[in-house]
């Protein structure tokens, strides 16, 4: 008698995957600022500072005009102006905060996943792991590095699109009972329990 065809994976649940996924971007988020503080030429840190002193004027401005006065309102229409010339340096260094941001959340995830088999850190705190689909092996280092590349991408760059495929990816798990997102399906990857919950 044949034996019957292993039952498909436990997919993991929608909670467990959003703590192992902050988990892992958290840590990776600080290594990144830290990296982008310490590699900026001095023109990103001119920037930067630019950037925190225009944060205060606008949190300032903003107060001001809560309080109902209509000079003041079209003051702070005035500083979130595009043609501002305030918002060059600060918009220079948001792109250079975003593209490193990206490669290290790139580089940290796939190497995670290739490495451990599968599992980053957040996925061994919370007994996660992806796999491929349909063979229920770790998945390859392509496949674990567009997976990632998509993971980052939604996480750090600031593109219209990117940001709307971002938010229909956040969504597309709650409509599958397989709990799979956008760059799984891409990647024909799964994150599943390791052990049965």
């Amino acid at each position: 008698m044949a034996n019957p065809p292993p039952l498909p994976p436990q997919p993991a649940g929608l909670w467990w995957r959003t703590f192992a996924c902050l988990a892992d971007i958290i840590p990776l988020y600080i290594l990144a600022w830290a990296l982008a503080g310490l590699f900026a030429d001095a023109e990103l840190v001119a920037a930067s500072h630019q950037a925190e002193l225009f944060r205060e004027k606008l949190s300032a401005q903003y107060v001001k005009a809560m309080q109902g006065n209509p000079r003041e309102l079209a003051a702070l229409k005035a500083l979130v102006d595009i043609n501002n010339p305030e918002l060059v340096p600060i918009a220079a260094w948001l792109n250079y905060l975003s593209l490193v941001t990206f490669g290290v959340l790139l580089a940290g995830l796939s190497l995670q996943e290739s490495l451990m088999g599968g599992r980053t850190l957040g996925k061994r705190i919370f007994n996660l792991k992806v796999i491929t689909l349909p063979l229920v092996d770790p998945p390859t280092p392509s496949a674990s590095l567009f997976r990632n590349f998509c993971k980052a991408a939604f996480f750090a760059l600031p593109f219209g699109f990117v940001m709307l495929l971002a938010i229909v990816n956040f969504h597309v798990p709650l409509f599958r009972r397989d709990r799979r997102t956008l760059h799984d399906l891409w990647s024909r990857t799964q994150v599943v329990d390791e052990i049965k919950r």
